[in-house]
């Protein structure tokens, strides 16, 4: 049953998950004049005149959101298999924390040497994707208990 409250949160996980990997993280504060450099989940991406250097050393963050937008996608129309659903929904939410752990290993330890990150609103999607991965968890679980239920009665 593809029509569940689950699949919903899942989809609203994987669109998070996309739409922070397109927009920037936030952009760096640099103590002295300049252009401001702007962080994204591939890169750090400085202007420079006419032409732009990027600062690949971030595409971690970017492989970390790749992994749970296409398991949220693929865990949506695993809905026949409820345990496996469940299990890449928690794979979801582990990834989602690591992302938020390198993101603030990245912003307190790395960037806090040459300026301060100024965050934009979608670094905090990962958090929303999280949330949605364990609504969508907890409906998975509700299902299961359900169909057990269910069963026993017969």
């Amino acid at each position: 049953m593809i029509q569940r409250k689950q699949t919903i949160y899942l989809f609203l996980a994987f669109v998070a998950c996309v739409v922070c990997m397109c927009l920037p993280l936030g952009s760096l504060q640099l103590q002295g004049m300049g252009v401001e450099p702007v962080l994204y989940n591939m890169a750090l991406v400085k202007v420079e005149g006419n032409s732009n250097s990027y600062d690949f050393a971030y595409l971690p963050l970017f492989f970390l959101l790749v992994i749970p937008a296409l398991v949220a996608l693929v865990a949506i129309f695993l809905y026949k298999n409820r345990r496996l659903q469940a299990r890449l929904c928690s794979f979801n939410l582990f990834m989602l924390l690591v992302w938020m752990v390198l993101f603030a290993y990245y912003k307190y330890f790395q960037l806090n040497e040459t300026g301060a990150l100024q965050q934009t609103w979608s670094s905090f999607l990962p958090f929303v994707a999280a949330v949605f991965n364990y609504l969508a968890f907890k409906g998975i679980r509700a299902d299961e208990r359900l169909v057990r239920a269910a069963d026993r009665i017969r």
